[in-house]
């Protein structure tokens, strides 16, 4: 554990940032502009922890504070105590706790013994090698469990000294450190990334008697249902109170004694329901009848998933029928929720709802009127060729139209990518042919290794609001 002095020295840090940048010029034996040599006092326990493959390059000079060295490096700031024990010297200091209020709600211990759950989290399996080897005082403690981030398209987990994420796109075990040092010391230090800032802080309880009893709704439905929430508990215009959740919007029903239910969000946010078809004889799949012998085909992972969270009656019945994800995975809807299959996430987080109260919470309802036009019914995938590519590489981005898993032709699409630069490109690509499919070669794009290139399609059509599909891939120079 850190000591108070240590933690009371961490608010002190914007200030020491800007005095250090200020007071000291780029060494002649830096590698690239704004890095700097590891200072002799860390140089070893760089080292140790990897490097430059793991840390990235020293981005100040190395500055004390009350006789105590510090010195940034791109993944955090390295620190260390002359008054510790010889083992306890060197650690990362504390940013995401300190700094950015980083705290999430403490997660349900396991039930069995099974995996590390410390500071009431679960260590990320694919984390914990790392943490065993290191340990709490070198890296700090856990403040989030594993999540996913739609917005970057990666899990992360955040610790105090240290954060952890790996792509979507990335294999299993292919984990990387959040760029702490760089976020914390920003537009003062010379040396960027492109990974934008850091995250805003937990949420914090108020502790009142309705936000208790939203929160234990929540731990009751299971853990990761609901995400973790994301406002406190209002009353709404149609009189009830309601509490938004990443994926969910949870609501009390005073006409059903103060009953806790989910709103309908995918609704709410323009999400049209798929007409019943008629049962597929898989064993993976079960069948949920409607009317007249038809109904909607339910994977097996996504039935279990449900009885084990609430039941029907939480989730309501299917709207959609399930589709198959780009990465092997597949997607539904329920009345009340999404749900999603990603098979190579982490364990706890391959089935998992879909974040529509995040949608919510920044778009509110979807109040278009819908229709009956082509991008009611459309589906769209979108994908590059390489999720990692070396920098000056040419990238190809591949789309398909589908309409009831059948491809559909014509349908013209637009392209804009925001390099890491800043300059941002567009693209008009081939409507997409007979199998429905369409793609088009982007100009080469350099930038610095771990720079991320977003882009964004759209469907060229008189629809509001416009159907678009947005992700990102990385540079990476092996």
């Amino acid at each position: 554990m850190f000591s108070s002095s240590s933690k009371l020295g961490v608010f002190l840090f914007s200030l020491l940032i800007i005095l250090a940048v200020s007071a000291c010029n780029p060494s002649t034996n830096a590698s690239s502009p704004g890095t700097y040599p590891v200072d002799s006092v860390f140089t070893d326990f760089y080292r140790e922890l990897g490097g430059l493959s793991v840390l990235g390059p020293a981005i100040t000079p190395v500055f004390t504070r009350d006789g105590t060295p510090y010195q940034y490096v791109v993944s955090g700031l390295m620190s260390y105590d002359a008054r510790k024990l010889p083992l306890e010297r060197f650690h990362f200091s504390p940013i995401a706790s300190i700094e950015w209020n980083i705290n999430d709600l403490i997660e349900p211990a396991p039930i069995e013994n099974t995996g590390a759950y410390v500071n009431g989290h679960h260590i990320w399996e694919e984390v914990l090698p790392f943490y065993n080897r290191y340990g709490s005082s070198i890296i700090g403690l856990p403040v989030t469990g594993v999540k996913a981030n739609a917005e970057k398209q990666r899990y992360e987990q955040f610790f105090e000294g240290l954060g952890f994420y790996r792509n979507y796109a990335d294999p299993p075990g292919k984990v990387k450190l959040m760029p702490y040092g760089s976020w914390m010391c920003a537009e003062n230090c010379q040396f960027q990334v492109s990974d934008d800032g850091p995250p805003a802080g937990s949420y914090i309880r108020e502790y009142s008697e309705t936000e208790q009893l939203f929160i234990q709704a929540s731990d009751n439905f299971g853990n990761g249902f609901t995400g973790l929430p994301l406002a406190h508990p209002g009353m709404e215009s149609d009189g009830l109170y309601e509490m938004t959740f990443e994926n969910v919007v949870l609501y009390i029903d005073p006409a059903e004694g103060n009953q806790i239910k989910l709103r309908p969000l995918p609704s709410w946010l323009g999400i049209q329901p798929d007409a019943p078809t008629s049962e597929v004889k898989a064993d993976w799949l079960s069948f949920f009848p409607t009317t007249d012998g038809l109904g909607f085909n339910v994977p097996r992972t996504f039935s279990d998933y449900i009885v084990n969270h609430g039941g029907w009656t939480v989730s309501g019945t299917p709207i959609t029928e399930y589709r198959q994800l780009p990465n092997g995975g597949y997607t539904q809807c329920f009345t009340n929720l999404c749900l999603e299959y990603h098979p190579t996430a982490p364990e706890q987080l391959r089935i998992r709802p879909h974040a529509l109260g995040v949608e919510y919470q920044k778009n509110g309802i979807n109040t278009s009127v819908p229709d009956s036009t082509l991008s009611d019914a459309l589906q769209i995938n979108v994908w590059e060729q390489l999720p990692l590519i070396p920098s000056g590489q040419v990238q190809t981005i591949f789309a398909e139209a589908l309409m009831n898993n059948s491809p559909v032709p014509g349908v013209e699409l637009s392209l804009v990518v925001k390099q890491p630069d800043g300059i941002v490109k567009s693209y008009l690509m081939d409507p997409t042919g007979e199998d429905g499919s369409t793609r088009i070669e982007l100009d080469p794009i350099n930038g610095p290794n771990g720079s991320i290139v977003q882009y964004q399609v759209c469907m060229l059509a008189e629809t509001s609001p416009q159907v678009c599909f947005s992700r990102d891939y990385t540079i990476w120079n092996q």
